[in-house]
Formats: structure tokens, C-alpha cells, sequence
């Protein structure tokens, strides 16, 4: 979802900016941004992924604190 939403702010911001600034037909619009968002959402997910379980350990979360999560069996 992390990534969805910094592409989708990006993606939709430079979109605004472009079609505010020339004048491009719809299959140009799309030559430009479907790649775009894809090659972004690709590039984000590795480092998105880092920093979320990064911040898992930072504040122990998720079995990072030393004790088991409650849901995990007991065995």
C-alpha cells in the first residue's frame, strides 16, 4: 500500500504538471506514465520494503523484541 501511495503522488503530480504546461493526446499521456508507474512501483518495493521492517525492529514489533508474538504456537 506504501508504494501505491508514493507512486500514485508522484505519478499523479507530474501528470498534473504536464497536461497543465503542453497539450499531449491521450496515447501520448499513456506512452509517458503507464511505464512510468510501472518502473517506479518496481524500484520502490525493495527499498519500501527495508524501511518498513526496518521500522519493525527499531520499535521491536513482529518478533523483533526477543518474546514470541501472541499469535505464533506455543510450542
Amino acid at each position: 500500500y506504501l508504494v501505491i501511495v508514493i507512486v500514485g503522488h508522484i505519478v499523479v503530480g507530474a501528470f498534473m504538471t504536464v497536461e497543465a504546461a503542453t497539450t499531449l493526446s491521450t496515447w501520448q499521456h499513456a506512452l509517458i506514465w503507464v511505464p512510468l508507474t510501472i518502473i517506479l512501483a518496481v524500484a520502490l518495493l525493495q527499498p519500501v520494503k527495508g524501511a518498513v521492517i526496518g521500522l519493525q525492529w527499531a520499535l521491536y514489533m513482529h518478533g523483533f523484541g526477543g518474546e514470541k508474538d501472541e499469535f505464533e504456537p506455543h510450542l
